[in-house]
Formats: C-alpha cells, sequence, structure tokens
C-alpha cells in the first residue's frame, strides 16, 4: 500500500489530454504545415517551422542539429561569436558562427583556434552555410516550383541534409577556419 494521496481517475484523463497537447504543438511548432493556415501555396512561403511542406528541413533545423552536439558544460570564453562546452568524455565542442542582419551580408570571418594540453592531432569541424546545409540553392536551381513532385522533394531533402564532419589537421595544436557569411561550424576536440 502507498501513502500516495488518491487522486482519482480524473488526474489519469488530465496527464492523457495534455500529453496530446504537448505533442500536437510540438509538431505544430517544428513545421510550416499547420491546419489554421490552410492549404500550403509553395514549400518555402516564410513560415516559422523548421521543416517546409514536403518534409524539407531548413537551415534553422539544421543550426538546431548541429548545436544540439554541443557539450553538456559550458566553459568560459571571452571570443565573440564563439561557444566552449565540454562533454564527459573530456572533449571539447566549440560552436562558431558569422552571423550576418537580415538584407545585409557579413564579410569572410577567419578564425584561428590555438588548443593547448591536448595530445589531439585533429579535429573534426562539421559546418553548415549558403552552400552546405541550405536547402535554398537547390530549391532555385529546379526553379523555385510551387508544387514540387516527390523526386523533387527527394533531392530537397538530400541538399537539406546536413553535410558530414570532416578531420582537419591540428598544426602545432593550432586549427584556421573560414566562415562565410550566416556560417556555423562546430569543431570537436578530443581529450
Amino acid at each position: 500500500m502507498t501513502d500516495a494521496p488518491y487522486m482519482g481517475p480524473w488526474l489519469a484523463e488530465t496527464i492523457r489530454q495534455c500529453d496530446g497537447l504537448l505533442q500536437d504543438m510540438s509538431y505544430w511548432t517544428f513545421s510550416d504545415v499547420f491546419e489554421e493556415q490552410g492549404v500550403v501555396k509553395k514549400p518555402f512561403y516564410g513560415g516559422f517551422g523548421l521543416i517546409a511542406a514536403g518534409g524539407v528541413p531548413k537551415p534553422a533545423f539544421n543550426a538546431f542539429a548541429l548545436l544540439h552536439r554541443l557539450g553538456e558544460q559550458r566553459l568560459a570564453t571571452d571570443a565573440n561569436e564563439a561557444l566552449v562546452t565540454r562533454r564527459a568524455d573530456g572533449s571539447l565542442l566549440i560552436a562558431l558562427w558569422n552571423y550576418s542582419e537580415v538584407g545585409e551580408t557579413a564579410p569572410l570571418r577567419s578564425v584561428a583556434l590555438h588548443f593547448t594540453h591536448t595530445e589531439a592531432r585533429s579535429a573534426s569541424v562539421q559546418a553548415i552555410d549558403r552552400e552546405h546545409g541550405n536547402v535554398r540553392i537547390a530549391y532555385e536551381r529546379m526553379g523555385s516550383p510551387r508544387y514540387p513532385t516527390q523526386r523533387e522533394l527527394a533531392r530537397l531533402r538530400e541538399a537539406a541534409a546536413l553535410p558530414p564532419a570532416a578531420d582537419r589537421p591540428l598544426q602545432a595544436g593550432e586549427l584556421d577556419l573560414q566562415i562565410p557569411a550566416d556560417g556555423l561550424v562546430l569543431v570537436s576536440v578530443g581529450p
């Protein structure tokens, strides 16, 4: 027998309703497609979701996916446009970006990272920018179709995929990076 107070069947029903609401809300916030707006006229119409009609991830989706890989512990840094974290295994993860205001283009950002107290000889670098992990160029190259075919949607999803990480050698503990406008880079260095 438990000492927990009896809460009646209404509590279980309320919890089920809340669970359903959370599922609906999470889908609604991720997708550009939701009931209240009616039929979507084209996949990229300026909606706020992270996934466009046809299940095509937008660049913002990839940015969140990349940032999700950061470590659990945030480390102090005085660097602008950088976030440094450490995972439980001791590896360092650094997010670097080159943000530009809407309607403007930021110049190429050069970053030199210098790692000390590590025996790592390489770093894993994964990036998204206008050319990588961004479906917009592929969509424009296919003529910005109002109603993409299933084959076109498959090509768009492929173009939208987060590019794989590349191993880059550390030269005397240093790594030089070039980050284009609106680029986001995740650097990982093992313990």
